[in-house]
């Protein structure tokens, strides 16, 4: 008879990750494989799903395909489940099991029942707790909200279907309580690092991610997993290494060896004094053009325009006879009507958009971009940029055109489908970007067919740890006309 699997599924705290963070991202399924033997550990987790948005993947698709008698299944959902602005993820932990809403429904019915219909062993996991400034526990960093208390909503469900529950909101609870914030921020991501007085690179505490562990810390639970897992009758005991060894922050603290500090000044906006052609009348909306443009964008005869024409009437682009700026694989410059947003803030931006110039050329393109970072007043050298970003519009190739795109750790992905043709003068589009907690929705209507795609849990905070930047672009002998710009913040994020 083969070896089981041992399937494991959650959410960011679970999952693998592919960071340029200081002390990067790792979730505690990609640790288990240091305290179990003769096992076979597949993680299936997936950044910012829920129990109930997970069933949509192709994860768990694989999962109902693959899970055979005596495997495992390790489940490890609470943090998304909690978000109560997301309805594409909330579940409600108040609620009971025959409850179609609840939190206990959704693990049962999507998770526990197939896996025992299966014959498969599921054992459920608390999710860990956040680390607390003030070690105070007793509410969202314990999971314990408005909705409910998601540990023991699980909890209670464990024993009802009797199946095995490990108890890590308790056992990280204890252990942050014990050891101290100071200490248990050890345990978690941190996104830069800073130079000390000797040029040493060291963690930026400022920049500390109180949900999602690092590297220690993923071992770490996974070694409180171990432990569980040994005070219980589950057969998953069997495949237990003799030796539990505890994780040692001198050996698995591990930061970055590719990290460097990035000198970033974020703008200020209160000093900034823009040039005609980036001047605005509307409060709170800003011009500039920056990054690879061929020249200093700052210098009208180069063409970028980033200007408020009227009330709500906007012209964004680069119109000289040579088209300059990109969207390429390798760079970006553009210009850019944009907003500071607060990283905790929600918001929906729209607008309609009209071309008004078009040199039909690759790499050119227009719409709405939520950034990261931005950049005003540049040196008269361009700038290699090649920060994260999501975009709604279109951009061209050869001959053809992406609807939605977005830039990840310095690579440009254009999504599906491809348009065999270029945008023309003349021709509108209606946009729109809307943040619901870490759901970003981009979506366009353009000749009459509407593209829609929702990106979970994207990283925008890589260089502006404070900030991100959304608004209208446009670049490379392109020149567009945005009105019916409709800009509202819509309420708080719940936050990772």
């Amino acid at each position: 008879m083969k070896n089981p699997i041992l399937y494991v599924i959650g959410d960011s705290t679970v999952s693998s990750f592919n960071d340029p963070y200081y002390y990067p991202r790792y979730g505690y399924g990609t640790k288990l494989d240091c305290y179990f033997k003769n096992i076979m550990v597949m993680n299936l987790a997936l950044s910012g799903r829920s129990s109930k948005s997970f069933i949509e993947e192709e994860n768990y698709k694989f999962l109902m395909e693959q899970l055979e008698p005596n495997d495992f299944l390790m489940i490890g959902f609470g943090h998304n489940d909690e978000k109560s602005d997301d309805p594409l993820r909330f579940t409600d932990a108040s609620k009971p099991l025959e409850d179609k809403g609840s939190f206990s429904y959704s693990l049962y019915e999507n998770y526990i029942k197939p896996a025992l219909e299966k014959k498969a062993i599921p054992i459920l996991c608390t999710p860990i707790c956040r680390v607390d400034f003030k070690d105070d526990y007793s509410k969202n960093s314990g999971h314990i909200t408005p909705n409910g208390d998601y540990r023991e909503a699980i909890i209670n469900l464990g024993k009802r279907i009797n199946i095995p529950v490990l108890d890590l909101t308790l056992a990280t609870r204890k252990q942050y309580i014990h050891l101290g914030h100071t200490e248990a921020m050890k345990f978690h991501a941190t996104i830069a690092g800073k130079l000390d007085k000797d040029e040493n690179i060291v963690p930026d505490l400022s920049t500390v991610d109180t949900t999602h562990l690092n590297s220690y810390g993923a071992k770490n639970v996974a070694h409180l997993i171990a432990k569980l897992i040994k005070d219980t009758d589950c057969p998953l005991k069997e495949y237990l290494s003799e030796e539990l060894e505890e994780p040692k922050e001198s050996k698995d603290l591990i930061p970055n060896p590719n990290y460097k500090v990035r000198v970033y000044n974020p703008p200020c906006l209160r000093e900034y004094h823009p040039k005609n052609h980036f001047k605005t009348i509307s409060d709170g909306w800003y011009g500039t053009a920056f990054g690879d443009c061929g020249g200093c964008p700052d210098e009208q005869e180069h063409g970028f325009i980033a200007k408020e024409m009227d009330k709500g009437i906007f012209q964004v682009g680069q119109k000289a006879a040579s088209a300059k700026g990109k969207i390429s694989l390798l760079s970006d410059g553009l210009a850019f009507c944009f907003r500071r947003i607060a990283k905790e803030d929600n918001f929906t931006l729209k607008a309609k958009a009209k071309v008004l110039k078009t040199s039909n050329v690759k790499q050119a393109g227009f719409g709405l971009m939520l950034r990261d970072d931005c950049y005003i007043n540049q040196k008269a050298n361009s700038e290699i940029i090649t920060s994260n970003f999501l975009a709604t519009g279109l951009v061209t190739t050869e001959l053809t055109m992406s609807p939605i795109f977005y830039r990840e750790q310095n690579e440009l992905h254009k999504e599906e489908p491809l348009l065999n043709f270029l945008y023309q003068e003349e021709e509108t589009a209606e946009l729109k970007i809307e943040r619901v907690g870490q759901s970003m929705t981009m979506s366009l209507i353009y000749r009459g067919t509407c593209y829609s795609k929702v990106y979970v849990d994207f990283d925008l905070l890589a260089v502006d740890h404070n900030f991100f930047y959304v608004g209208m672009f446009a670049t490379r002998g392109t020149v567009v006309e945005f009105s019916d710009v409709d800009f509202q913040i819509t309420g708080k994020s719940q936050g990772a």
